[in-house]
């Protein structure tokens, strides 16, 4: 017999967290992500495998044209913010003015990937729910993305600053399974 139990273990320690639920982590096409991030300059390619790592699946016609007019088309801007020691977040948000908050945020991550982690819903919901506030109402639909980036930069990002992490990735990756978790019914005989 192969038998497992869960037994609950609360911890102020944010390593162990992360420590522990990145193993829970399980994501398709960590390859194309890890293939191309680390790139010192990006090519058509590396972009597109970046985004439809992001997105989990190949892109819809029309997140494939957003891609193409809004992300793609300025690969050279992108190339030049990747290749300076910091991102001018004035000129960055004019130039990126017209993507979704998680889009915005994911090419900042791509183009400093050890200064920006990666947003989504699930990061949102693991932030709140480790801060003791309600997550339950977090997903896409329900904020707006000016408020995901208010949320992004006045606190997400200042609390990784703060904790001193050197890993992103894992941290992306704890958050995002125990966000995850969070989201399915059963969290809360669990916890």
């Amino acid at each position: 017999m192969n038998l497992v139990t869960f037994h609950k273990n609360y911890s102020t320690d944010i390593v162990a967290f992360i420590n522990f639920w990145s193993t829970q982590y399980l994501f398709s096409n960590e390859t194309l992500y890890s293939n191309s991030i680390s790139k010192k300059e990006f090519t058509v390619e590396d972009i597109q495998n970046l985004y439809i790592w992001k997105n989990g699946m190949k892109l819809s016609d029309l997140k494939q044209k957003s891609l193409e007019d809004k992300i793609i088309s300025k690969l050279s801007i992108i190339n030049d913010l990747k290749s300076n020691n910091e991102i001018d977040l004035v000129v960055f948000s004019k130039e990126f003015k017209n993507l979704s908050a998680v889009w915005k945020i994911f090419l900042l991550h791509i183009i400093k990937p050890h200064t920006y982690p990666i947003y989504d819903q699930h990061i949102h919901r693991c932030f709140v729910f480790i801060h003791n506030e309600d997550w339950s109402n977090i997903s896409n639909d329900t904020i707006s993305n000016k408020d995901k980036e208010t949320f992004y930069f006045n606190r997400y990002l200042p609390f990784i600053q703060s904790s001193n992490l050197r890993d992103l990735k894992q941290l992306d990756e704890a958050f995002f399974a125990f966000g995850q978790f969070l989201n399915t019914r059963n969290y809360a005989t669990l916890l």
